[in-house]
């Protein structure tokens, strides 16, 4: 991890909050297949896979003299891919699962930590997608968060 990278430091602390919701029972970081599916034991469903974006930095000026751009605001997008079983009721297996992770997500906004008393992030926005899949016996969906936060020239 780069020693300046807040970017990898939302990722993680957002992995850290997941991994706390009871009704989750995996955290991964890389999206799997539906194919790499059947090698995940059901005890490890429901499996969220969290892949970051690069942001989307827009300039800020701080130094009125110079001119010279030291911080940016910028928006991370991170994916939250959900995968689940259900045969019996898919539908309200996905209103949970959703649920869980919108009321974790936005019960910490900011992502405050020990090292980040005020937080890492300035805010989140939480964008459900529209479709979702069942593929018998699996359920996915998707969820986009966007955290807004402030970084400097060194690093994203």
């Amino acid at each position: 991890m780069a020693e300046n990278s807040k970017r990898e430091l939302i990722i993680l602390e957002l992995i850290s909050n997941l991994e706390d919701i009871s009704s989750i029972n995996a955290v991964e970081r890389i999206r799997p297949s539906f194919a790499d599916l059947g090698n995940f034991a059901d005890t490890q469903l429901p499996l969220v896979a969290v892949v970051g974006k690069l942001p989307k930095p827009v300039p800020k000026r701080s130094g009125r003299t110079t001119g010279k751009m030291d911080k940016f605001i910028s928006d991370l997008e991170i994916d939250l891919f959900c995968y689940a079983m259900d045969n019996v009721n898919p539908d309200s297996k996905v209103s949970d699962l959703a649920d869980d992770l919108w009321t974790k997500i936005y019960s910490d906004p900011t992502l405050i930590t020990d090292d980040y008393p005020k937080g890492l992030t300035l805010e989140v926005v939480v964008m459900p997608e529209i479709q979702v899949g069942i593929w018998d016996p699996y359920v996915v969906f998707k969820m986009v968060c966007t955290y807004k936060y402030i970084h400097g020239t060194g690093g994203i």
